[in-house]
C-alpha cells in the first residue's frame, strides 16, 4: 500500500509540475495569492508565485514520507501498539498514503484556483474535509481498538 501511495503521489506531482510547464505562456503574469474564506481572490502577485504549490508538495510529501519510516517517533502511547502492533502500524501507514494524495490535491487546487478564475473551491474544500476525516478515522480506530480490548 505504502508503495502505491508513494507512486500515486509522485505521478500527481509530476503532472502538476507538467501541467505548470506546458500552460506557462498562457497564464495570467499576475495571478491570485490568496483566497478569503468566501474564495475571492484578495491579493495578488507575479505568476512566478505558482511554484510555491509544487514546492509545498513536495516538502509535504518528503515530510511525511520520512515521519512514514519512523513509526518510533509516532505520538502512539506504548500500550496502545502493544495491543495491536499489526493493525496500529497498518492504520497508520494507510493514514499517511491517504494523506500525501490529498495534501497534493489540496495544493494543486490552490494552483488552479489561482490560474483559473472562476474555478470553485469546492474540490479544495472537499481534500481537506479527506485529510481532517482520515486523521479522525485513523485516531478513533487506532485508540478504539485499544479501548475495546481494555475494558
Amino acid at each position: 500500500m505504502r508503495k502505491a501511495t508513494n507512486i500515486i503521489s509522485i505521478v500527481l506531482i509530476v503532472l502538476y509540475i507538467a501541467f505548470l510547464v506546458i500552460g506557462w505562456k498562457s497564464f495570467p503574469s499576475e495571478v491570485p495569492t490568496h483566497f478569503n474564506a468566501a474564495g475571492v481572490a484578495d491579493k495578488f502577485g507575479a505568476k512566478s508565485s505558482l511554484w510555491i504549490d509544487p514546492a509545498a508538495m513536495i516538502g509535504l510529501f518528503l515530510l511525511l514520507a520520512i515521519v512514514e519510516r519512523f513509526p518510533k517517533i509516532w505520538n502512539i502511547p506504548a500500550e496502545v501498539i502493544e495491543d495491536d502492533t499489526e493493525g496500529v502500524l497498518n492504520t497508520c501507514f494507510l493514514m499517511f498514503g491517504i494523506l500525501k494524495i490529498a495534501i497534493i490535491l489540496v495544493c494543486a487546487c490552490a494552483g488552479f484556483m489561482c490560474i483559473f478564475q472562476g474555478f470553485p473551491s469546492w474540490p479544495m474544500n472537499v481534500a481537506i474535509g479527506v485529510v481532517l476525516i482520515t486523521i479522525a478515522v485513523a485516531a478513533i480506530k487506532i485508540y478504539g481498538t485499544h479501548l475495546r480490548r481494555n475494558s
